[in-house]
């Protein structure tokens, strides 16, 4: 009997652990700064969209071809994959202001990352630093109804950069081409333990139940 009637604690104290947490702000992880404040390069099959204000016919995502070059609209075919990212969008703009005048031109990279895992269309997706998470996990078709958005992981790889992100977080610079953003399974406990305690049922209710 003193077993029987401990086993809702101890579900609800699984229940309430698993949950610990998951209300606290979180900053940007220290893991995914950039290196020495360098973005890494872009890779062949990456884009870079271009945004013209006073010249919108000449906006567009162009890819980088197999060779790392780009076609872009005024300055034609370009190496883009020789250098961080960042002193990329830095030279790119500086050109770019030497040949238009009065309007402004933004540059954005865009990065294929995996999103895979409880998703409901999980593949190769382009993401930006315009983007949270959030919204790169919508790519895919948001989350199953299993899907644990607590605990959504950065792989890059092969190895675990982060466990746990924020999904809310803006998709940080430092992402690269080839990363995976993996939404894992809710646990068991998550997701039938409150209907467990709801219910009053055993653990060895449940142990006798799986067993059968």
């Amino acid at each position: 009997m003193t077993t029987t009637r401990s086993v809702p604690v101890l579900l609800l104290a699984l229940t309430v652990g698993s949950c610990a947490g998951s209300g606290s702000e979180q900053t940007v992880p220290a893991q995914l700064a950039p290196a020495g404040g360098t973005e890494a390069p872009l890779i062949p099959g990456d884009e870079i969209r271009v945004s013209f204000s006073e010249e919108p016919v000449l906006n567009g995502q162009f890819a980088i071809d197999e060779t790392g070059v780009v076609s872009l609209p005024l300055l034609g075919a370009v190496s883009v994959t020789n250098q961080p990212a960042n002193e990329l969008k830095t030279d790119l703009l500086k050109e770019y202001g030497e040949r238009t005048r009065n309007q402004s031109v933004q540059v954005i990279y865009l990065r294929r990352v995996r999103i895979l895992g409880e998703v409901r269309a999980p593949g190769l997706y382009f993401v930006d630093p315009t983007m949270t998470f959030d919204d790169a996990i919508a790519l895919a078709g948001g989350a199953t109804e299993v899907g644990n958005l607590e605990n959504v992981r950065l792989v890059r790889d092969g190895r675990e950069v982060v466990d746990g992100l924020d999904v809310s977080l803006s998709i940080p610079a430092s992402m690269q081409s080839g990363d995976q953003i993996f939404v894992p399974k809710t646990s068991w406990f998550s997701r039938y333990g409150a209907v467990l305690i709801g219910a009053g049922i055993s653990a060895l209710g449940v142990i006798l139940a799986f067993a059968r």
